[in-house]
């Protein structure tokens, strides 16, 4: 008897809906089971619950978004970090200060192709 393995479900926080989708489709296409929230406390919540392969943050939100994850990850010094993607157009001046955080970086706009394959990556060393 074969099992298939199911791949992990991912979380994306972002507050666009257009990028929602955008990155809800390349992914699902890829098997991936895909949570989206647009803010903060929504993916803390889940994140309590829920097991994730990855974690796609999105840093620019007009409320609280990525940056408030990942200072409660860092805080509660939890292992989900080490699978934290950031998907966002930040300054590059910002982007310094947490990178070394982080599993990974991808820049908006960004290739299908290139998400794909950090996202591969990231639940792949899990």
């Amino acid at each position: 008897m074969s099992f298939i393995r199911r791949k992990p479900r991912v979380l994306l926080l972002d507050d666009d809906p257009a990028m929602q989708r955008l990155v809800s489709m390349i992914l699902r296409r890829d098997g991936y089971r895909v949570d989206v929230v647009s803010e903060a406390s929504q993916a803390l919540k889940l994140l309590a619950t829920s097991d994730y392969g990855a974690l796609l943050l999105d840093l620019m939100t007009p409320t609280e978004g990525g940056m408030t994850v990942i200072k409660h990850l860092q805080k509660m010094d939890a292992p989900m970090l080490q699978r934290v993607i950031l998907v966002t157009g930040s300054p590059e001046s910002l982007l310094k200060s947490i990178a070394k955080d982080v599993s990974a970086v991808v820049r908006k706009p960004f290739d299908s192709k290139e998400l794909r394959e950090v996202v591969a990556r990231v639940v792949a060393a899990d």
